[in-house]
């Protein structure tokens, strides 16, 4: 299992907590994007995404909770290694090409309430699937259970090999059945980050 970490909820101290996932044993650093529409909270606005992209010594896999497909493309010039935007805003699959185009490996995100069937179009042009497990905006919230049903009801329905990945409520209590429903990758967020110990959380969640 990979660990991608989320400093959503260290927002406050951003560098203390790039330096922490530096050090750690995560795989990618997550960076939550947020334009109080799509969402309603704002977070990483562009020039704190570069900077944080500039300071990581992780991989980014970059997570956009906005509402405009030209949002996402601003965000695509920062090259991050995985860009994931809402299945919910796409229209067609030209801004997945011009993406991949860029040499970035392109996600779609589903929320709890979407149906798979959203995803079923794109699946030739992407390279991940993020299932999200709570309600998008905010850190710290409860795990709906109900996604790994949609988890594992979506592996049934396509043969391509792509990166299933989870987030939101991801901890040692509900990484168990994240793997059994077939993830292969979880974003995790103050259960990391609350802790002194950051590798000892990644460790559990392997």
């Amino acid at each position: 299992m990979k660990v991608s970490v989320s400093i959503l909820k260290e927002y406050n101290r951003l560098i203390n907590a790039v330096r922490k996932v530096n050090e750690s044993k995560a795989d990618f650093l997550h960076v939550d994007v947020m334009d109080g529409v799509f969402v309603d909270d704002v977070k990483f606005p562009l020039e704190v995404a570069k900077d944080v992209i500039s300071y990581s010594k992780k991989k980014i896999d970059m997570h956009l909770m906005v509402n405009d497909l030209d949002t996402v493309i601003k965000y695509a010039s920062l090259k991050p290694d995985y860009l994931t935007f809402h299945v919910e805003i796409i229209k067609d699959n030209k801004i997945l090409h011009k993406i991949k185009n860029l040499g970035i490996k392109v996600g779609l995100a589903i929320n709890p309430e979407t149906k798979i069937n959203k995803l079923l179009p794109y699946i030739d042009d992407i390279d991940l699937v993020l299932f999200m497990s709570v309600n998008p905006g905010k850190g710290g919230q409860e795990f709906k259970g109900e996604v790994l049903d949609k988890i594992k009801e979506f592996k049934k329905t396509t043969n391509k090999d792509l990166i299933i990945n989870i987030d939101g409520g991801i901890n040692d209590k509900t990484i168990d059945a994240v793997k059994e429903a077939g993830c292969t990758l979880v974003v995790s967020g103050s259960y990391v980050t609350n802790s002194d110990n950051y590798d000892s959380k990644i460790s559990s969640l392997r």
